[in-house]
This record gives C-alpha cells, sequence and structure tokens, in this order.
C-alpha cells in the first residue's frame, strides 16, 4: 500500500482549475508518483500524495519531488510547500 502524505502549497494566488490540473500533472511527471484528493482554495493547493510501491517514503521525498516540479514548471508563485 502507498503511504500518502498531506502536501499544502501556499501560493501568491491561483486558478482553481490550473491549480488542480497542475497537481494531477505532478503525477504524470514523477510515473511513480500517486496524487489524490486535490483541493484548490484561495491561494492554498492541497491533495495527498505518495510513491507508489515504495513503503519506505517520508515526507522530505515527496517536498523534493514538489520543489524539483515546481522549478521545472513555474505556474504560480510559490511561498511555501509544507508535507506532513
Amino acid at each position: 500500500m502507498t503511504k500518502m502524505y498531506n502536501v499544502t502549497v501556499e501560493t501568491s494566488g491561483v486558478d482553481a482549475t490550473e491549480g488542480k490540473e497542475w497537481a494531477n500533472e505532478l503525477a504524470n511527471v514523477y510515473a511513480d508518483m500517486a496524487v489524490s484528493d486535490v483541493n484548490v482554495s484561495g491561494s492554498k493547493i492541497s491533495f495527498k500524495a505518495g510513491m507508489t510501491g515504495m513503503d519506505d517514503t517520508e515526507a522530505e521525498d515527496i517536498k523534493m519531488k514538489v520543489d524539483e516540479y515546481l522549478v521545472m514548471h513555474e505556474a504560480f508563485a510559490v511561498k511555501k510547500v509544507e508535507v506532513r
């Protein structure tokens, strides 16, 4: 079973559709990543993320992938990324 973490990306403002597409595309870019329960509210994008087939995934692993993806795909200004 994939261990899922809660991810919150605080932005300076993001369109709801764009935010959902961005989070779902994250799973397409990283084939071993699962993303679910995407929610965009005001300036926050929140979702659950995990690495499929890897029971030893830690929050830092997910944060590294999200940070890397943010550099590759600068769709909006990010204030903070939190993974729990």
